[in-house]
């Protein structure tokens, strides 16, 4: 899909690994939009990182001086020079350069969110908040959508033999007499009961808390916050609890790395994960480890729903399906 949509720019100020994700999203939808778009930075660092995944040339970084002033002159040369229509500004952009963008009546404002706040927007066409849900009312000028959270490349590029080697040294993987001795890893978030880590003892299982990065055996720190590596190790990923943002947050690495989630039966976690998990019951303990023996010996049913994952991820939370999203919104107004 492309379209004629043109004249964008990008202020963004938000932290290091939100930034890589942004970035990443806006180079997806160039493919979907004709002309290239223009950012404007305040921070040395997040401008680097925008350079190594955009064009240079369409990075701009503002100085941070107390002079704010000229820091608008800047930017509004800058709108002119590209002849710049629609502006979406995500994150702490500057409130002197906030005010001023008011008063021009020419650029049509987005603004991106990570919260719903009760505060006066009524200077912007369009409001975007992040939900598991990609959905649109134009008359009031609002949007839900996810936002890009996981890159999937750093999954599929992921080195197999390094985690075979973890695997072993952490005494997840064993040979012996030629024959592989194999550990179940049960990784969750939310806590386990009692009763629980008995049965996963009990049945030879480990476990490990993504979030807390300790369980029954020990990864080394230098691994501790490499996703793509600390999923590979599990065989599955248990929810409790209500979903939040961390839950969701997991979810979708799971999700990526193809890990079997097992999640409450709520109706928030079957819109966030359809067919492409496991529930139980949160008041059935029974029904959870049900779950885990179906992970552990019904291989096609593993198979399936790992599938169903991964084509639930994306077409819905990839940095494709999002970026589709935004074009969409984009040629829409």
């Amino acid at each position: 899909m492309t379209s004629k949509v043109q004249h964008i720019a990008v202020l963004i100020d938000v932290n290091r690994d939100q930034a890589n994700h942004w970035f990443e999203l806006f180079q997806q939808l160039r493919q979907y939009l004709k002309s290239d778009i223009q950012f404007i930075i305040w921070d040395n660092e997040i401008a680097d990182i925008a350079r190594s995944i955009v064009d240079i040339d369409t990075v701009h970084l503002m100085s941070s001086s107390i002079f704010k002033l000229n820091d608008y002159k800047a930017i509004n040369l800058l709108f002119q020079k590209y002849s710049i229509e629609k502006c979406i500004e995500i994150g702490n952009i500057p409130k002197f350069v906030n005010w001023k963008l008011k008063q021009n009546p020419i650029i049509k404002r987005i603004i991106i969110l990570d919260k719903f706040q009760k505060l006066d927007y009524s200077d912007y066409i369009l409001r975007i908040y992040p939900d598991n849900t990609g959905r649109v009312n134009y008359r009031k000028g609002i949007a839900y959508t996810p936002f890009p959270q996981v890159n999937y490349k750093n999954f599929l590029d992921l080195n197999t033999q390094t985690v075979l080697d973890i695997k072993q040294n952490i005494g997840l993987l064993s040979y012996n007499n030629q024959i592989i001795n194999k550990s179940f890893v049960c990784g969750y978030v939310g806590g386990l009961s009692r009763d629980l880590i008995r049965y996963l003892e009990y049945n030879n299982c480990e476990w490990y808390d993504v979030t807390e990065q300790k369980g029954s055996f020990i990864l080394p720190n230098n691994f501790r916050n490499n996703l793509p590596i600390v999923y590979e190790l599990l065989d599955c990923l248990i929810i409790t609890g209500d979903i939040n943002d961390i839950t969701n947050y997991h979810i979708l690495n799971a999700m990526a790395s193809g890990t079997i989630i097992i999640v409450p039966r709520e109706e928030e976690y079957q819109i966030l994960l359809g067919k492409g998990a496991l529930y139980y019951s949160p008041d059935s303990s029974s029904e959870l480890t049900a779950c885990i023996d179906v992970i552990q010996k019904n291989e096609n049913k593993k198979l399936t729903i790992r599938d169903f994952a991964s084509e639930q991820f994306q077409r819905k939370y990839s940095y494709q399906a999002i970026a589709q999203f935004f074009s969409k919104l984009l040629i829409k107004i």
